[in-house]
């Protein structure tokens, strides 16, 4: 009977650790993985992969008997493409692609395996016991379907570029292909000498070899998910373009477009990098590399490498501010599961916006939250009952299909916390959230904690809100001046009819006559002298029920009064007018 008490409370700490909702990937649990180390050949005279590996592994719990990775097994009859399945190819069938496992060992002795439905099961030599290491060696070999371009750029130069993202990397290496495992890696390369090879982290060694080929080591020492796993070899052009607090800058683009890229990389990179560093904290990485990448559309934001597609005029500032972003939001702070998706997307979209901010003024950066917002209320409209987190997402090629609520929803989610918050509070929460899960994984619930610590606020109403029901806020409101009274009547009305009411404050911009001139010598420039005091801040309301009425004292008819005049209440369909 106490051991039946004990299992029920394992598996009750167990189903209360875990998180609401979850994607549907299998956890392993009892261990971590504390490095990968690989080894990859490439080869000019086919495109395929020779790999040998090593994962090390830290047991924290006994009785573990097996590891499970992610590896996408040769294909040996035609398979058509399913966008559902990363390890087939996009176009075609993938008869003849994928990896063959050669050798399992550890400390010289073979390993029972098993490669089934593209996962490589291991058996170890005895079941763990907590505190215990092991380490893994695997040879396999093969030619990828998916997860890296192996191919002719647009100006003819054949190039091996990585496109890990969400679940691409199993396509040429055995790993636990999901966010949840961060492990630092070592990357070996042996390709021809005409390339120049960049990955993650510190370039440890570059040695020319026999017959025309060079060895170049990279190694990411800081833990990072396989999706970040970046592996360019091409004929690049290199600049290095200096160092910012000892971050060492460079860009390697296509030698026909050095000139363009080099001055767009290295206007851009120091000042985004800097505004980030001061706002947020700091940088994780031991490089920041700007790459042009065959194969890519817009940009990929790969640990300490950000990957760039074709730009014959140049990187765009605002482009790079968001990828940049992501070495904070996603790359450093990386969500636990997929279903949090946000926290990478919504924060990388409207961190750039903030830059633009930083830059530009207020003026550009509510005319960028606008046209975001404008974009979000598009895709609510036609989805109206799609929240902004997955729930129990099974199907991880469908983690975006929501783009413009992932993406611009997301951001507004931020701006309006904000415009609840304020903005020292934001960003104290921000700086918070950072530091607790700097190079580690964070839930939507990890964040809101953070938040409300940083505003010393309860935020238990909004999140709920705005990241687990579908729609958006529908107000319809009138405003009205009681002469007798002395008084503003304000009513707003919810219209939506799914769900409990909304709650959310509201800013009321109440614009008066102009004031008569001042009398010569009473306050002298019409009251704006050194003396002049600071406009107020708008009055604010709070919209909690379906039915709303408030009344604010006020001297003398206002001309006009607007609702939300700053633009914090962004996720909205606001009608409001006098009656």
């Amino acid at each position: 009977m106490r051991n039946s008490t004990r299992i029920v409370i394992a598996a009750l700490s167990l189903a209360l650790a875990a998180p609401l909702w979850a994607d549907t990937y299998p956890r392993q649990n009892g261990f971590r993985v504390t490095n990968y180390n690989f080894t990859v050949a490439l080869s000019d005279a086919s495109n395929e992969l020779t790999v040998s590996e090593v994962v090390d592994l830290h047991f924290t719990a006994a009785g573990v008997a097996s590891l499970m990775l992610d590896l996408c097994q040769l294909r040996t009859a035609p398979e058509n493409p399913n966008r559902s399945n990363p390890c087939l190819a996009a176009k075609g069938d993938s008869a003849g692609t994928g990896m063959k496992v050669t050798a399992v060992t550890s400390g010289g002795a073979a390993l029972h395996f098993d490669h089934d439905h593209d996962v490589l099961r291991i058996d170890f030599p005895h079941a763990s016991q907590a505190g215990e290491n092991l380490s893994i060696s695997l040879d396999y070999h093969g030619t990828p379907a998916n997860g890296i371009l192996i191919g002719d750029n647009r100006y003819g130069d054949r190039g091996f570029v990585t496109n890990p993202w969400p679940d691409h990397t199993r396509n040429w290496l055995a790993v636990i292909d999901h966010p949840y495992m961060k492990a630092p890696k070592e990357l070996t390369i042996t390709a021809p000498n005409k390339y120049q090879v960049i990955s993650n982290g510190t370039r440890m060694e570059v040695t020319d070899l026999p017959n025309g080929l060079r060895r170049t080591v990279w190694k990411e020492s800081v833990p990072i998910a396989t999706w970040q796993y970046s592996l360019a070899a091409a004929p690049f052009a290199v600049d290095y373009f200096g160092t910012f607090h000892g971050i060492p800058m460079s860009a390697w683009v296509f030698p026909q477009e050095r000139e363009a890229s080099f001055k767009a990389f290295s206007e851009y990179t120091e000042p985004i990098l800097e505004f980030y560093i001061d706002h947020i904290g700091p940088y994780s990485y031991e490089k920041l590399a700007q790459v042009e990448a065959n194969g890519v559309g817009g940009g990929m934001e790969l640990a300490s490498d950000i990957f760039y597609g074709y730009a014959p005029s140049g990187p765009g500032r605002q482009l790079l501010a968001h990828e940049m972003a992501h070495q904070w939001f996603g790359d450093s702070a990386t969500e636990a599961d997929w279903n949090d998706v946000w926290l990478s997307e919504g924060f990388a979209t409207y961190f750039a916006l903030l830059y633009q901010e930083h830059q530009d003024g207020r003026d550009a950066f509510i005319a960028g939250v606008k046209q975001s917002a404008a974009s979000a209320l598009r895709y609510y409209a036609a989805h109206p009952d799609s929240p902004l987190v997955h729930q129990n997402l099974n199907d991880v090629s469908q983690v975006i299909a929501n783009n413009a609520q992932i993406y611009q929803g997301g951001a507004q989610v931020l701006h309006m916390l904000r415009g609840v918050v304020g903005n020292d509070n934001f960003w104290a929460g921000i700086r918070l959230y950072y530091s607790r899960f700097r190079d580690s994984n964070a839930t939507s619930l990890d964040f809101e904690h953070a938040m409300e610590d940083g505003c010393s606020c309860d935020l238990a109403w909004y999140f709920p809100e705005w990241l687990h029901r579908g729609g958006v806020l529908q107000v319809n409101g009138t405003w009205h001046y009681d002469e007798t009274a002395k008084q503003l009547e304000v009513t707003l009305d919810q219209t939506s009819n799914s769900g409990s009411p909304y709650r959310m404050p509201f800013q009321l911009g109440i614009e008066m006559p102009p004031a008569p001139p001042a009398a010569p010598g009473a306050g002298g420039r019409g009251g704006r002298g050194r003396g002049a005091a600071a406009p107020a801040p708008p009055p604010v309301v709070w919209m909690k029920q379906a039915h709303n009425t408030f009344t604010l004292p006020l001297a003398s008819a206002p001309t006009n009064v607007v609702l939300d005049p700053q633009s914090w209440v962004t996720l909205a369909e606001i009608h409001f007018a006098p009656r």
